[in-house]
């Protein structure tokens, strides 16, 4: 019985690194790139576009759940984005980038009575 428990302490970290790696396989190469978060009401969100910077909020009204979002280039002035998102709606903002470049943009969604907020991730290289 010994040896069993033994057996299976060992091969439980295997077993689990197995679990991700089956995980990740069905985690399809758009989805990698990208990670989403739930934001609540009043709450900003930083955004960051490359050279474009701002925040991002929303509140609930009656007509639907207002975003707004305001952006800037450096010491530029700001540009106000605004929106009403029903449910099942989402509006996408972007940058665009060098010719050749893959422009930079988030997502905001609502689903249901929830708000996220979709960005690419940061490739980082050490």
């Amino acid at each position: 019985m010994r040896t069993l428990f033994r057996a299976f302490i060992a091969a439980a970290p295997i077993a689990a690194a197995a679990g991700v790696l089956g995980f990740a396989s069905l985690i399809s190469p758009a989805d990698a790139w990208e990670r989403s978060q739930q934001v609540r009401p009043h709450a900003a969100e930083t955004i960051k576009l490359g050279y474009v910077t701002g925040v991002a909020y929303y509140t609930l009204e009656a007509d639907g759940y207002h975003v707004v979002a305001t952006l800037s280039v450096a010491d530029g002035a700001p540009v106000r984005f605004a929106a009403t998102l029903q449910p099942e709606q989402s509006v996408t903002i972007s940058v665009p980038g060098a010719e050749g470049d893959t422009p930079k943009s988030i997502e905001i969604a609502r689903k249901g009575e929830t708000v996220t907020v979709t960005r690419p991730l940061r490739l980082v290289l050490n």
